[in-house]
């Protein structure tokens, strides 16, 4: 009997059919929309915060909020709570950080969504009663971002946040650019994390409010003003001016920095120099009983400002400003050294330099000493400076020949 070869294939190209059927069915069920979709009017997105510990005790949560009604037109600056600024600021108190954000929660008719939350600000009393409660309740929720910027201040951490800054529309904003402005060193939750989970000293971005000078209409804007000292998880000091200097030297981050001094002696004329960049090696060399380090630095510099009315297209002028300007950066270092050792903080991560250098010492012979170590550690420091630029002149244009 002879059979057709089209029926004999029909029942699979019904197969065929029937399974391109089914797989459209599927498809369109997943066009039915997000099944647990929130929605942006029914969102509080928090900018940026602030924690601070209370006289009795309890943890006070700020968080800085932008109005929506309030951003349509284009303005400038601004600061506040209320009126036509363009973003609120609430706070609560637990005793818990989670129990003072649930209470703060509870008044609020929009849920408070933290993941864009670039910044947090540390008041000063809780830096020296210690943040490892931060490092406990942030990384258990997926919405803190651990590359958020990590700041302290000088009193209470919301004060900062009410600070009236002009040439953006929220505080938070200044607070991030000013984080991770070119002759800043930004510090990251993650980055203080890694330190205090080596038992390093971890350092953090330090600001204060600072009233507008010269100005009809005074603003309290944000000022940077160092960076503060951590003994573990503990506030014990602030580095400022020289010493922060030396201690973007030491970290191996120069940044942009300035160095104003006069090249003679008692001299009033004084000259300003901005480095350009360099690079740091530090070595540890270990003894039975003690530890010293050589730190090498080779900075490189430019003149940005002459009052000396030296010609420096002269070799020997050149020379001799070089020499100077490598004695500022090492007394910028010593102060910072002094600084660390007096607190013995190790700011600038040394004992993680002694344990990548010789684990095994490190860990049976250093280690469980390493404060008395490293306070009584000697430090040989040797600088050398170039200035690879001096502007588009060498000599006051108007300065006539002598």
């Amino acid at each position: 009997m002879c059979i057709n070869p089209a029926r004999r294939n029909l029942p699979m190209a019904r197969l065929k059919r029937y399974a391109r059927t089914t797989l459209l069915l599927l498809a369109c069920s997943l066009l039915t929309g997000c099944w647990d979709r929130v929605e942006t009017n029914d969102v509080a997105f928090v900018l940026t915060a602030s924690f601070d510990l209370e006289d009795d005790g309890k943890y006070r949560v700020a968080y800085l909020f932008p109005l929506p009604g309030s951003m349509g037109g284009a303005s400038g600056g601004g600061g506040g709570t209320s009126g036509n600024k363009s973003y609120y600021i609430d706070s609560e108190v637990g005793k818990t950080l989670r129990e003072a954000n649930n209470r703060l929660q509870m008044r609020l008719s929009r849920h408070i969504l933290l993941s864009h939350r670039r910044t947090i600000v540390i008041g000063e009393k809780l830096a020296k009663a210690g943040i490892h409660v931060l490092f406990d309740v942030l990384p258990r929720s997926p919405e803190n971002r651990l590359i958020g910027f990590l700041v302290a201040t000088k009193g209470k951490g919301y004060d900062l946040l009410n600070s009236q800054p002009k040439f953006e529309r929220f505080p938070a904003e200044v607070l991030r650019e000013m984080s991770k402005s070119r002759g800043a060193l930004p510090t990251s939750l993650k980055d203080v994390g890694i330190s205090l989970s080596f038992g390093a000293d971890p350092i953090v971005t330090y600001f204060e409010t600072a009233d507008t000078q010269a100005a009809k209409e005074v603003s309290h804007e944000v000022q940077l003003k160092g960076y503060v000292q951590f003994k573990g998880d503990r506030m014990v000091g602030v580095y400022r001016d020289k010493e922060i200097k030396g201690l973007f030297w030491l970290r191996g981050q120069p940044k942009e920095q300035m160095y104003t001094f006069p090249v003679q002696e008692g001299d009033d004329a004084n000259v300003s120099i901005t480095v350009l960049g360099g690079k740091t090696i530090i070595t540890p060399v270990l003894h039975d009983d003690r530890i010293d380090f050589a730190v090498s630095i080779n900075a490189r510099g430019t003149v940005r400002e002459d009052h000396t009315g030296e010609d420096l297209g002269d070799t020997k002028v050149i020379e001799q400003l070089q020499d100077k300007f490598a004695e500022q950066i090492q007394l910028a270092v010593q102060s910072t050294i002094r600084k660390m050792q007096k607190e013995g903080t190790d700011s600038t991560h040394l004992g993680l330099r002694v344990w990548r250098q010789n684990p095994y010492l490190w860990k049976t012979k250093y280690e469980k000493n390493w404060d008395t170590l490293f306070k009584e550690a000697q430090f040989h420091i040797a600088v050398t400076a170039n200035i690879v630029d001096s502007g588009l002149i060498s000599k006051n244009v108007v300065q006539g020949d002598e």
